[in-house]
């Protein structure tokens, strides 16, 4: 049980960190633009990418792996109301999968442990 957990933690870890250095190696110009043609604030493009970058190799590492997972359901609903959703399964069910194993990875582990090594 503990073995699939991890590789579902270190999955979802590479997963986001792959997707957060698009948007942090490219300037964040994307992921701002995206924001701002959704009626949010550009800025929030930035705080995006670092988080999935950042957010990602702390899931990897197991570094306040129950946070993490919690920014990241907050990401992937925002992403299949806002975009997603609208354009049927196929074009959302990354974000589902995401979603859900966001989810496993936040209710599974401990709160009170900082770091996860499995």
């Amino acid at each position: 049980m503990r073995i699939g957990l991890l590789l579902i933690r270190l999955m979802l870890g590479v997963t986001f960190t792959i997707h957060g250095s698009q948007k942090v190696f490219s300037g964040f110009k994307e992921p701002m633009e995206m924001m701002a043609g959704l009626g949010f604030p550009a800025f929030l493009g930035i705080l995006l990418g670092l988080f999935e970058f950042i957010g990602g190799i702390f899931m990897i590492i197991g570094l306040l792996s129950n946070y993490v997972a919690a920014g990241f359901i907050v990401i992937m609903l925002g992403a299949l109301f806002t975009v997603h959703l609208s354009q049927g399964y196929m074009a959302s069910e990354l974000v589902i999968i995401l979603l859900v194993m966001s989810i496993a990875v936040m209710i599974s582990y401990n709160w009170k442990k900082l770091l996860e090594l499995y």
